[in-house]
């Protein structure tokens, strides 16, 4: 496993409390922080919630050697632009590498539409029609984000230090769409098709860099190696596994992995 990570869910914890949280992360050896992207708390059965590249942009300034990400941006919830000028924005601000999870949004008729359904935020339907809205951010960020970018993106934050931008996936057609587009996958491990859906998304990178990536939700033992979970992980080639707090955690829990 080259990077063992970490994700905080603000649950009813006030700011003081997650800020230390955070620069617990930052002073031990995980390799990211992340956050998530939500309107609202219950969609993470969770109090409360802070808007992703706000919360973002306080870590850039509070830490100072943790890599940053989030996972994962719904890309219905902000235009394909606004979404690339704040990812490029917060990896201009911190330094460092940001990882941009980028993911299609939830069907209609799923319960974790319901933050839009409050807000009116309109959920595109199919799924292709979800789909088809991440190929648009990534069109986007490669005309913005390229090398010799066209001129009418001169002004736009600077790629000294390109986001890496992750797709999270449930489907096989998704997976290709992240091997053939993207830096990397990522899979909700506890799915039962997660495994292929990261054969799917390798096969479809072929042999340029790209990484697998999973997330599972908190366990005791989980930081130790040896855990089961762990070495699952690792005996299906993931190369970088995101531990999910829902609420948190003691910061003393989180001296490193």
């Amino acid at each position: 496993m080259s990077s063992f990570d970490i994700q905080l869910i603000p649950g009813q914890d006030d700011w003081s409390r997650l800020r230390e949280a955070s620069l617990a992360v930052d002073e031990g050896s995980y390799g990211a922080l992340w956050v998530c992207d939500h309107l609202a708390g219950y969609s993470m059965s969770s109090g409360e919630m802070h808007e992703a590249f706000a919360w973002l942009g306080a870590l850039a300034e509070a830490t100072r050697r943790v890599e940053l990400g989030v996972l994962v941006v719904n890309a219905h919830n902000r235009t394909p632009a606004t979404t690339l000028v704040a990812a490029a924005t917060i990896a201009r601000l911190s330094g460092r590498t940001f990882h941009l999870g980028l993911g299609a949004g939830t069907s209609p008729t799923s319960p974790f539409g319901r933050e839009q359904h409050a807000t009116s935020t309109p959920i595109a339907s199919p799924m292709a029609a979800r789909h088809a809205r991440v190929e648009e951010v990534l069109d986007l960020a490669d005309r913005m984000w390229s090398p010799d970018r066209d001129a009418d993106f001169a002004t736009f934050p600077n790629m000294e230090h390109r986001p890496r931008i992750i797709v999270g996936v449930n489907s096989l057609a998704l997976a290709r769409i992240a091997g053939t587009r993207a830096d990397g996958v990522n899979v909700r491990w506890s799915s039962d098709g997660a495994r292929s859906q990261l054969a799917e998304a390798q096969g479809a990178a072929g042999q340029r860099p790209f990484e697998l990536t999973a997330y599972v939700m908190h366990e005791d033992g989980i930081v130790d190696p040896d855990h089961p979970r762990r070495r699952d992980l690792e005996a299906a080639g993931v190369t970088r596994v995101i531990v999910t707090h829902i609420g948190v955690p003691d910061p003393d829990t989180l001296c490193g992995p």
